[in-house]
């Protein structure tokens, strides 16, 4: 009987490491490539080999479904260790059981100030937003017990070093979500980014009070600010957020995506830069440059790409875009995220050239300082995300002019 039961006890572990062994040539098969780029990098290290190796799984998406659809049937509020939680609506938001180490908010206002007074010889105006996070106080519950990551507190702290340090702000929270467009109409359910039309209506917003507070009206006609100027479709069941891609369908169901066509052409010339540091060139109307419809008729499948990205891409690190019909508008030079992509694109139109460059750049040929420097706009308009709201993303201007410190 000994004997039996330990060969069992064999059998099954050769089975069992064969198996082991089998899958992972399986992956190494499907991930060579990948595997090889990231091996060919000045200073790879184990934790970047770990992720690669984990995005580029066999199968990775039918276990996140798996996992996320056993979440449901448990009838579990939290996925993946409590990074997404989900609000009694269906609303997908970032979890957090603690606060993370402190960022020292007055320097990153002081650093805006300093751009604000460098650029104040050349007559520039600077306007720092803040988008609202997708959490609301008063538009989202949970159930007793879900750890809700909460950056308001961290917003209020910027916004008051800001204003103490006179530099205009603009709180987008203090516009939506609203009675024309409720919080179901201003959020996705499975991505942090605001909805389409949400970000029109920033758009609105930020040429209304460009208007009251510097004197300038791009819209003089209202044409393209009251919606007159798009017409609005809906793609069914197509959008699956960041969020969503995470915990999978299973967790998260797709949701229905709206986006806004122009009715007019125009003639715009977009230069951008990928991620690899190539640069693109593109010349034409504004469906033709600052839209990409791949991501609603060609994607492979719904965890290919988010259909968010329709405008400029979802987030170039850097681009130029100039308004060829319009040549004597407005130069803005916008330091941004993800969530302004579309907002800069419903700008297009009113101004004659927007240069952005990402917050959180990454590339050494970018740097914003620099870029603020050897340029002249007549608006600098930085917008940070609540989430994103941090040292990194305020890299410039560190030390005092004249000072070294």
């Amino acid at each position: 009987m000994r004997r039996n039961y330990f060969r069992k006890k064999r059998i099954f572990a050769v089975v069992f490491l064969a198996v082991v062994c089998a899958f992972s040539a399986v992956n190494v098969c499907h991930g060579r490539q990948a595997l090889a780029a990231y091996l060919a990098e000045e200073e790879p290290d184990i934790s970047g080999l770990t992720a690669v190796i984990e995005e580029n799984l066999y199968g990775r998406m039918d276990f996140i479904e798996t996992y996320g659809y056993a979440q449901r049937i448990l009838g579990k509020r939290e996925c993946n260790n409590f990074s997404y939680i989900r609000d009694e609506k269906g609303f997908l938001h970032y979890a957090s059981f603690f606060r993370e180490e402190d960022t020292d908010l007055f320097a990153c206002a002081l650093r805006v100030k300093r751009m604000q007074d460098y650029v104040k010889a050349a007559g520039t105006k600077v306007l720092f937003v803040v988008p609202p996070a997708k959490y609301d106080a008063d538009e989202t519950e949970f159930i007793t017990g879900m750890p809700v990551n909460d950056p308001g507190s961290i917003v209020d702290e910027l916004i008051f070093y800001l204003n103490r340090l006179g530099v205009e702000t603009l709180d987008l929270r203090r516009y939506m979500p609203n009675a024309a467009l409720p919080y179901e109409e201003t959020f996705f359910r499975t991505d942090h980014h605001w909805t389409i039309p949400a970000a029109f209506y920033a758009a609105a917003v930020l040429v209304e009070q460009i208007g009251e507070r510097f004197g300038q009206d791009l819209d003089p006609e209202g044409y393209y600010t009251d919606g007159s100027a798009y017409t609005s479709e809906t793609y069914e069941g197509g959008m699956l957020g960041s969020m969503g891609r995470k915990t999978g369908i299973g967790f998260a169901d797709a949701e229905n995506f709206t986006a806004l066509r122009p009715k007019f052409a125009g003639k715009y010339t977009r230069e951008y830069m990928t991620e690899d540091g190539k640069t693109v060139r593109r010349t034409g109307s504004f469906a033709e440059v600052l839209m990409d419809d791949r991501v609603l008729t060609e994607r492979e499948d719904l965890y290919s790409d988010s259909q968010y990205s329709l405008y400029l891409n979802g987030l170039r690190v850097y681009e130029k875009i100039v308004n060829e019909e319009n040549p004597n508008g407005c130069k803005m030079f916008l330091i941004r995220d993800s969530y302004f992509s579309p907002v800069m694109a419903f700008l297009m139109p009113m101004c004659g050239q927007i240069d952005a460059i990402w917050s959180l750049e990454e590339q050494e040929e970018l740097d914003i300082e620099r870029y603020v420097r050897e340029n002249e706009f007549d608006y600098l308009i930085m917008e940070v995300y609540p989430y994103n709201i941090s040292e990194e993303a305020f890299s410039f201007f560190e030390e005092q002019e004249g000072t070294g410190e």
